[in-house]
């Protein structure tokens, strides 16, 4: 492989390392999903965009997906409770989803404990109690 395109892949990994999708789902609601390793660099920048989408979208909601997060160690559980810290603080809910079962012994074991905070296995999971929480149904175009 040449020295260019190895430069550019690496690039473009980096970028997807830092960038994190914040998608509204519909009125009320958005998810934001995390992949890769969660450090207090990106932490910061997750939380700075996080935060202007929650106001500009005027979300009550927001689901944080950690599905591809590999790993959670004390420091990333401290980013993933400031963060859900800082979207309260706005007056929106947080539910982080994604959480695996090696996740959840991790916190554990740690002794984070997310009592305070609502979390879901899955993001499937995170958007039934975000519709329970707006009061909101889905119908499907079968059942009209």
């Amino acid at each position: 492989m040449s020295e260019n395109l190895k430069d550019k892949m690496e690039k473009v990994n980096e970028i997807l390392e830092v960038s994190v999708p914040i998608v509204k789902i519909f009125e009320g609601l958005i998810v934001a999903s995390v992949i890769g390793t969660l450090d207090t660099e990106r932490t910061q920048r997750i939380i700075e965009n996080l935060l202007e989408k929650v106001v500009k979208e005027e979300a009550r909601i927001v689901l944080f997906d950690i599905t591809g997060v590999p790993t959670v160690d004390s420091r990333t559980a401290q980013h993933l409770i400031d963060t859900a810290s800082a979207i309260r603080l706005l007056g929106s809910e947080v539910i982080i989803t994604g959480i695996n079962p090696t996740i959840a012994q991790t916190l554990v074991h740690i002794g984070i404990a997310l009592s305070d905070i609502k979390t879901a296995r899955s993001l499937a999971l995170g958007v039934e109690m975000s519709l329970e929480i707006l009061n909101k149904k889905i119908v499907s175009k079968d059942s009209e």
